[in-house]
């Protein structure tokens, strides 16, 4: 891994989280306790996994086999006791498997609190309802528990950061240009598009005071649905507006919000085409034909965003 790892680096990281001699204690009797689990750990984790819609990039239903073993390795050396220089190599390891995959962090923390909550049940589970025990016990355990897992899960943060500035780092003179060139071109670009959109809502909304202004010109039905189509855009372009800032914020490019533009300017037309008599049948139809189309794909946009958002 390029990565010198010593003991007293596993010392700093056990001191930093308070991890004294008695939470190795605990861990060992957890282990007692929850080694009967092991199986039923390693099906409930990947079941929980396969669950999240960004999961499928990185496995599959027909890794589990492969998979399998190293999850019951795993859960077991959580509660071996011994942590040490070389369980924090194997920490590492672990990490760098996954940065290699590109698996993001969010992913990662969210299986890890699936652990905590799976350990923790079954250790009420045989504490409470076997050994008759009270919740000084159970606390104190999962505690110790928890423990290891924020130790855990931020030396593979960590090496998710170390892994992205070695990247940059060990990148030769042109590559590092190129990066930082690419960087500041999509920021100038973002802008761009920013301005772009404030300055066509203005002018949507200057479009809408024009049309407004057919009121006191007597053509009342003309002026009322284009105004109404005016108003439909200028929602669709503050809808963009605010899917770039969250873009540019870090969020994830809302693709639903152009498809509605593009809906939206259509249903604008056809009602507009409502009040023209001249326009041929086929034409009308095949507007609305165009909105049936923008529907069903806006439809299918949005039940993704809101699927991958759960």
């Amino acid at each position: 891994m390029g990565v010198q790892i010593s003991y007293s680096d596993m010392e700093r990281l056990l001191y930093q989280f308070e991890f004294r001699r008695k939470d190795v204690e605990n861990l060992k009797e957890i282990g007692h306790m929850l080694v009967s689990f092991k199986e039923e750990f390693a099906e409930a984790f990947f079941n929980q996994l396969m669950k999240y819609d960004e999961a499928s990039k990185y496995i599959s239903e027909d890794d589990f086999k492969k998979i399998k073993n190293e999850l019951i390795h795993w859960y077991e050396q959580l509660f071996s006791g011994k942590y040490d220089s070389e369980y924090l190599t194997y920490i590492l390891r672990i990490a760098k498997v996954h940065a290699d995959l590109g698996v993001p962090t969010n992913l990662i923390v969210a299986m890890m609190n699936f652990v905590r909550r799976f350990c923790t049940k079954r250790i009420v589970k045989v504490l409470v309802e076997e050994k008759g025990e009270g919740c000084t016990l159970i606390e104190e355990y999962t505690r110790s528990l928890s423990k290891l897992l924020d130790l855990h899960l931020s030396v593979m943060l960590s090496f998710y950061i170390d892994h992205e500035m070695r990247t940059f780092i060990e990148a030769d003179p042109a590559e590092k240009f190129v990066i930082r060139f690419t960087k500041k071109f999509a920021f100038v670009m973002d802008v761009a598009i920013i301005l772009g959109l404030m300055v066509l809502g203005v002018v949507v909304a200057g479009l809408f005071v024009m049309d407004v202004t057919h009121f006191f010109h007597g053509d009342l039905s003309h002026g009322l649905i284009s105004a109404l189509g005016d108003l439909l855009i200028l929602w669709t372009v503050l809808e963009l507006l605010n899917s770039e800032i969250k873009f540019m914020m870090g969020g994830e490019l809302a693709v639903s919000a152009f498809v509605s533009v593009a809906l939206a300017a259509t249903i604008r037309e056809a009602l507009v085409l409502s009040l023209e008599h001249t326009k041929p049948v086929s034409f009308k139809l095949g507007i609305g034909a165009l909105i049936l189309i923008l529907g069903i794909v806006y439809g299918i946009v949005k039940w993704f965003e809101y699927k991958r958002g759960d």
